[in-house]
């Protein structure tokens, strides 16, 4: 090869090295002019996770929703100190800066409910800067994440021991498939993917293992009524819940390729949730009764909770919009009765990434008001009705 060839020939013409190089330095300087030397992998890594962040967009609003991965390749465990972002337009030019740090007691990046990365281990962040006005050109995000050993008796704001950077190339995800709401009449988002929300806030470093999070984007939708109330009577008997028995609805059409109707349901005990002996074994990822339906282009919506013997619906069927799939139960991995939501990117709950999800013709409840929404993205907290139907329990 001809790098060989001049490694040779300028050989040749060098003097012999000083006798102050040891043999291992000669080594290392045969080693370096062949390309074998190797340099020591950087101290903190960070990837984003999902790889491939989307944007959900919510009035004159983008939401971000993915983690930092943090790999710490040192033999001592590290402190997150201060997590920056800035952010970029298509041009190249600056458009913000934010960060948190340790200033101010409590300091904002103390909201991080773990700022430690283990000695070779890895730590998942929750982004915390996740909101960000219609307006700001998101073309590309320059995370950096700062470190300290947190073997410092006292935090020093300019101190930092090393540092990660990250580059992040959002994108709006808008959706395959139109989708309706899973059910009628009065709905309460008990729980959506906001950034307090655990569907949210689920950990990918589970175990010490890696797990996609499938509920990402994941809502649990419960049935109420005009006062708000979500049962009526003794809360630890299910079927005093308003959800408990009711219809529900396939958000769009296509093709069944899971279902679960046998799984037993939980019950009240003593004011706890009992679960049914041996379900780890029976339902180990928790879904309960349950049904997964491929919308085609890569979108699946999976419906979880229902009623022991209620399912409808069979692997292999197919299966219209609207079309009543099952009933609202008590089963799985819930200490309430409810229906939990999702689109996710595979059939294997197991493998697959949530995906954001829109819905068309609701209403949003605004008090005694009600905005009407054409196409739109539904979150924690909120109460909205199908105009599917406008009864009400």
């Amino acid at each position: 090869m001809p790098v060989k060839v001049r490694f040779k020939a300028s050989l040749a013409l060098k003097s012999p090295p000083p006798l102050t190089l040891s043999f291992i330095q000669l080594l290392m300087l045969f080693a370096a002019s062949f390309g074998f030397s190797q340099s020591a992998p950087p101290i903190l890594t960070a990837e984003a996770e999902p790889k491939q962040p989307f944007l959900e967009i919510r009035g004159a609003e983008q939401r971000l929703n993915f983690d930092l991965l943090l790999h710490n390749n040192s033999s001592e465990p590290l402190r997150i100190n201060k997590i920056q972002v800035s952010v970029y337009d298509a041009s190249g030019a600056l458009a913000f800066r934010r960060y948190l740090d340790e200033n101010g007691r409590p300091s904002g990046i103390s909201t991080l409910p773990d700022r430690i990365i283990p000695a070779h281990g890895a730590l998942s962040v929750f982004n915390p800067i996740y909101s960000f006005d219609r307006e700001m050109p998101l073309a590309r995000l320059h995370y950096e994440i700062f470190v300290e050993r947190p073997s410092e008796k006292e935090p020093n704001l300019l101190h930092v021991f090393t540092e990660a950077e990250l580059d992040v190339s959002p994108r709006i995800y808008p959706g395959n498939t139109r989708l309706t709401l899973p059910l009628h009449g009065l709905i309460y988002v008990f729980d959506g993917h906001d950034f307090y929300a655990h569907h949210r806030r689920q950990d990918v470093l589970r175990g010490g293992k890696y797990r996609p999070n499938p509920v990402r984007y994941g809502y649990d939708f419960m049935v109420t009524n005009k006062s708000g109330h979500l049962y009526q009577g003794d809360r630890f008997v299910k079927e005093n819940w308003f959800s408990y028995g009711s219809p529900v609805y396939a958000t769009a059409g296509g093709t069944v390729v899971d279902a679960a109707n046998n799984i037993p349901e939980n019950s009240y005990k003593d004011g706890q949730v009992a679960y049914p002996p041996g379900l780890d074994d029976i339902d180990p990822t928790g879904s309960g009764n349950h049904v997964t339906i491929d919308h085609g282009d890569g979108e699946f919506s999976m419906f979880n909770h229902m009623k022991p013997g209620s399912v409808r619906v069979n692997k292999g069927d197919r299966v219209a919009a609207g079309q009543q799939i099952g009933e609202i139960g008590f089963a799985g991995d819930t200490f309430l009765p409810h229906l939990h939501y999702m689109l996710i990117e595979g059939a294997d709950v197991n493998t697959s990434q949530g995906l954001p999800s829109y819905f068309d013709d609701f209403e949003r409840i605004l008090g005694a008001q009600t905005l009407a929404v054409k196409h739109g993205q539904v979150d924690s907290g909120e109460i909205i009705r199908s105009v599917a139907s406008s009864a009400t329990k």
